[in-house]
């Protein structure tokens, strides 16, 4: 696939100050097999390696087909499926960057997924094997390989005839509808996956993210729904609390109160399949994001010496009023500037919002 023709805008200056030339598709793949040709394969052996806990000799690399599956706003991923021996056969995703934006992002993230998957011993994101980045006569592209999550696919909200549902998106292009309940469980376990994700004495967390950009992708079985995290753009504190302090302990739980709120209000946000319209999800959603943050507490009660968190959160959470709740997703909206197209929509619905969490809560 040539592609001589078509291909992405790099937006790098170049010697001369020339800015916006293009690096074609044909490049692009060029690019990806200088990749992983690189050393005797040596990042792809790596991969392989982990796939089936052996090493894997070159010579045992029958073939290697490269698929160009979507293009991101940072990164345009290719699937790398690899025949070992005529009889084996695996897939890993080469995620590359060719953007500025992109280029900057792309080895911190690298960095960022390697230090995860060591600290935390549940892997929700995917395993990577390497970085490098190519030089092309139309500038650089960078390139890290991941493991490819078999089965799993995007889902989105989808409008039809003023009827809003979720949909799942085949690899085909179809998409095919799901239940409500079905729905509300992938939102339930996203917002427990970003609650295990967060670090209660450092107060880092999984920012920015958003179900508009595909970050978060579902394989569903008979009787069980699976999700994955495909993307960490930033993982650092979003609060001040405590910053530069010896002891953080009296700032857990406001920190941890600023992290759920935000949680609750960014779960219900997308866009009408993925990048129309900006919408914001039912209040059903923000039952399932509180469930699920709880139970992630539930699992960290054990890590942590704070007792049941679960119980110390919503008694900590009964003490503040309607008018204080509000006042404080003020101040989230304020300090994570959403995008322009989100804002008017956030504070339309502000203070519902906040009025079905305290009703919930008040349930408790």
């Amino acid at each position: 696939m040539s592609g001589k023709s078509t291909g992405f805008s790099s937006d790098i200056p170049s010697e001369d100050g020339i800015e916006n030339f293009v690096i074609t598709i044909g490049d692009y793949f060029s690019a990806a097999r200088q990749f992983l040709l690189k050393n005797d394969f040596t990042l792809l052996k790596s991969g392989l390696e982990a796939v089936f806990n052996a090493p894997v000799p070159t010579d045992q690399i029958y073939k290697i087909v490269i698929f160009l599956e979507k293009h991101g706003a940072l990164y345009h991923p290719l699937k790398i499926q690899v025949v070992v021996s005529e009889s084996r056969t695996c897939s890993f995703v080469l995620n590359g960057a060719v953007s500025r934006a992109g280029l900057s992002l792309i080895e911190n993230e690298y960095d960022l997924i390697s230090r995860m998957n060591q600290a935390y011993s549940k892997h929700y994101l995917p395993r990577v094997f390497g970085i490098d980045f190519i030089k092309t006569d139309n500038g650089r592209i960078g390139f890290f390989l991941g493991e490819w999550f078999e089965g799993y696919k995007e889902f989105h909200v989808t409008e039809d005839q003023d009827r809003r549902q979720i949909v799942i998106w085949e690899s085909d292009g179809s998409c095919h509808y799901i239940l409500e309940t079905e729905a509300l469980e992938i939102y339930q376990e996203i917002s427990r996956i970003l609650t295990y994700y967060y670090d209660l004495e450092t107060f880092e967390q999984i920012f920015p993210w958003h179900h508009a950009a595909g970050d978060f992708i579902v394989r569903q079985e008979e009787d069980s729904t699976h999700i994955r995290l495909i993307t960490v753009r930033g993982y650092s504190p979003l609060t001040e609390f405590g910053a530069g302090e010896a002891d953080k302990k009296t700032h857990i739980l406001p920190c941890l109160l600023f992290f759920f709120l935000n949680l609750t209000l960014r779960m219900r946000l997308d866009r009408i399949n993925g990048t129309g319209k900006t919408i914001l999800l039912g209040k059903q959603v923000i039952k399932a994001s509180i469930e699920g943050f709880l139970k992630a507490l539930d699992e960290k009660s054990s890590a942590y010496d704070f007792g049941d968190l679960r119980s110390v959160f919503i008694e900590f959470f009964w003490q503040f009023k309607l008018e204080q709740i509000i006042g404080i997703m003020e101040n989230i909206l304020e300090s994570c500037r959403p995008e322009s197209s989100e804002i008017n929509l956030l504070e339309q619905n502000l203070e519902s919002h906040c009025r079905i969490l305290q009703s919930i809560f008040k349930n408790m």
